[in-house]
């Protein structure tokens, strides 16, 4: 018997494995039925392109925005870990992002993430935020930029309240009593800080029409930090005072 067995061996080894069917749309409608959102996300793929309906689509979208809402609780190890797998799902399935359910889910839970980073006192909360919400809508942005705002300085605030404004497509945001605070302390800062940067873009280029009043009467009395990141921009929009150019020509600028 003990001499048959390496010949059985062999002929399993040998045997084909059969491979298991390719799923099909009505396999997909039964996962979702089962609420099995992680097994239809795992072979939605198995579907041909060629026969990926909007059925198909539908099931996918109603999948990933599942899998984001119901995810656990931010894993303290990863505060981001709920973010990461929605950018993951945007990416892999592209028209995600013009599904209204799944991003608000992903906005959503990038808020909370987003907050639990900041709770934990982690590094760089802000700047994974933004890689991982590169889609998230300019609303959404606002609030997380006003979240951080409210327990750190304004001007640690700035890269958010830049990327709600959008390259001043986004002109509402322009309006925000936060993101006013946030640009008038980041201008205090050395021009070459980057948030600085941000402020300039945001108050120069992007919101002028909102925050020029806020400009010109901060020039008063201002920093010599303040003055180095406004009197040429400024002077360039015609919007200084003989007094106050005569103070940034004291200043050299």
């Amino acid at each position: 018997m003990m001499r048959r067995l390496p010949m059985v061996l062999a002929y399993l080894l040998a045997a084909p494995v059969l491979a298991r069917p390719a799923a099909t749309l009505e396999d997909l409608r039964a996962l979702a039925v089962q609420k099995s959102w992680a097994e239809l996300l795992e072979r939605a793929e198995e579907v041909p392109p060629a026969t990926r309906s909007d059925t198909w689509r539908a099931l996918v979208t109603e999948a990933a925005t599942a899998e984001v809402e119901s995810a656990t609780a931010a894993d303290d190890k990863d505060p981001f870990a709920t973010a990461r797998k929605a950018r993951a799902l945007g990416q892999r399935y592209a028209f995600l992002a013009k599904a209204p359910g799944f991003s608000s889910a992903r906005d959503a839970r990038g808020l909370k993430d987003l907050e639990r980073c900041l709770e934990l006192e982690r590094s760089g909360c802000i700047d994974t935020y933004r890689e991982l919400t590169v889609d998230a809508s300019a609303e959404t942005t606002l609030q997380a930029a006003r979240l951080v705002k409210r327990g750190h300085f304004a001007y640690v605030a700035m890269p958010l309240f830049a990327s709600a404004v959008r390259g001043g497509k986004e002109a509402g945001a322009c309006k925000d009593e936060a993101l006013a605070e946030a640009v008038l302390a980041a201008l205090d800062l050395p021009a070459t800080d980057a948030r600085a940067g941000d402020a300039r873009k945001v108050a120069f280029e992007w919101c002028w029409s909102a925050l020029g009043a806020r400009l010109k009467s901060a020039t008063v009395g201002a920093s010599s930090y303040f003055l180095a990141n406004t009197c040429q921009p400024m002077r360039a929009r015609k919007a200084l005072t003989e007094l106050q150019n005569d103070l940034c020509k004291d200043e050299g600028l």
